[in-house]
């Protein structure tokens, strides 16, 4: 039923006649096993104007399609594909004989299967093992491949029939999002973003669906086609239905300026990382205020050893030689760059990671100091859990982007 109606037994497709027939069939597995009176579908057949022969035209037509559907079945004798009762004509086949069905059951299952953060839908939380993946991929692929065009596109444009093909269409959509969530999980990315580049056009309104395109194009190494899909939907919410997109936009945004996805490895460190029991910290800046402060706050926090604290880039060249796994670096020196302190450091010192911590957010000053190759960003108004993570998660290999930060940038990618 989705596409031209079509029966197929043993791999053969059947040959069900003229039109009409066709119509009734429709119309009989329309209404997915319950009985459809004889008024009913001489209304699909002609609408208002029937035949005055209509009763025995459409008995005629039921009586054809049993011969089709039920060949051993004797003369006169009680249909079991089609049956007939008091009530009207009833098809009666399994639920996974009609693709229709076959594609909700595939929804249902994988939907059951597939558990997701509401807050992070595009990755996989408890994935199952690979072998229900398995199933539950052949089982959605299956039923997307029985999608071969409009819904009972014999029974023509009532409003109930509208009806029943968005709901179709929707159950269609969910299917791919399902789909292509396991082939993202599965390191299918590239092939993921291509797929749903083509959904996302038709469905312009359904955020799950870009979520799920957006993290696609990133583990493609696509950020900034990622970035432009987001701000897209922004766009197109808000100019078409005057909504706000979901919080859960604004977390993937977050991630990939931090380029790094939740639950995720960050690329380059080969799911190794660097260990985390203790990690050697400098501080360089030439506040004495700031490097009190964050001197007192690094003592307190546990697994943090503080190397110690300079003001200048001559000192912050003495620390390093020590021996400093992450060093806080300031932009300002007193007159020093920061940025060119940080590209002479880890000139010498290539294993060295390099947080920022400044109170500049504009994108210019984010860019030169990531191009300087440092490996995260903070402001200094960062909260110390903050500050604790972003140590531990540049000394990982990872690049961190304060919250901060990149809700500024966001901020400048959603204006017009």
């Amino acid at each position: 039923m989705l596409g031209p109606v079509e029966v197929e037994v043993d791999g053969r497709v059947l040959d069900l006649g003229a039109p009409k027939p066709r119509q009734v069939l429709a119309a009989l597995a329309l209404h997915r096993g319950r009985p459809v009176s004889l008024d009913s579908l001489v209304e699909a057949l002609w609408g208002d104007e029937p035949p005055a022969s209509h009763v025995v035209t459409v008995q005629g037509y039921v009586a054809g399609l049993r011969k089709v559907l039920e060949p051993q079945r004797a003369p006169r004798g009680a249909g079991t594909v089609i049956q007939t009762s008091s009530l009207g004509y009833a098809l009666r086949l399994p639920a996974d004989a009609i693709d229709a069905g076959l594609l909700e059951a595939a929804v249902d299952t994988a939907a059951a299967t597939l558990r997701t953060d509401p807050q992070q839908p595009w990755t996989l939380a408890d994935a199952p093992g690979a072998a229900t993946l398995a199933e539950v991929a052949a089982a959605l692929d299956e039923a997307l491949a029985a999608w071969r065009g409009e819904p009972y596109v014999e029974l023509g444009d009532a409003p109930a029939l509208a009806a029943e093909r968005h709901r179709l269409r929707e159950v269609r959509t969910a299917a791919v999002e399902l789909r292509e969530l396991i082939r993202m999980h599965e390191g299918g990315s590239a092939e993921a973003a291509r797929r749903l580049g083509s959904e996302t056009a038709a469905h312009p309104h359904r955020e799950r669906l870009w979520l799920l395109h957006a993290a696609a194009l990133v583990r493609a190494d696509r950020q900034v086609d990622a970035l432009t899909a987001l701000r897209r939907l922004r766009d197109t919410l808000r100019d078409d239905l005057g909504v706000d997109a979901s919080p859960a936009v604004g977390v993937l945004e977050t991630a990939i300026l931090q380029q790094r996805l939740a639950g995720e490895v960050p690329a380059g460190t080969g799911g190794t990382g660097r260990p985390a029991d203790r990690c050697r910290v400098a501080v360089v800046d030439d506040h004495p205020m700031f490097r009190m402060g964050m001197t007192g706050l690094l003592g307190s926090l546990d697994g943090l050893d503080l190397v110690g604290a300079a003001g200048d880039a001559a000192g912050a060249r003495e620390l390093v030689a020590r021996g400093v796994d992450v060093v806080l670096m300031d932009l300002d020196l007193g007159g020093e760059s920061g940025i060119e302190l940080t590209r002479d450091l880890l000139r010498a010192h290539p294993d060295l990671k390099v947080l920022v911590m400044t109170m500049h957010e504009d994108d210019d000053h984010v860019a030169r100091a990531l191009e300087a190759g440092a490996a995260g960003y903070l402001l200094k108004s960062a909260e110390a859990d903050d500050v604790q993570r972003a140590i531990r998660g540049v000394a990982r290999g990872e690049l961190i982007i304060g919250s901060a930060v990149a809700r500024a940038a966001r901020s400048r990618l959603a204006r017009p």
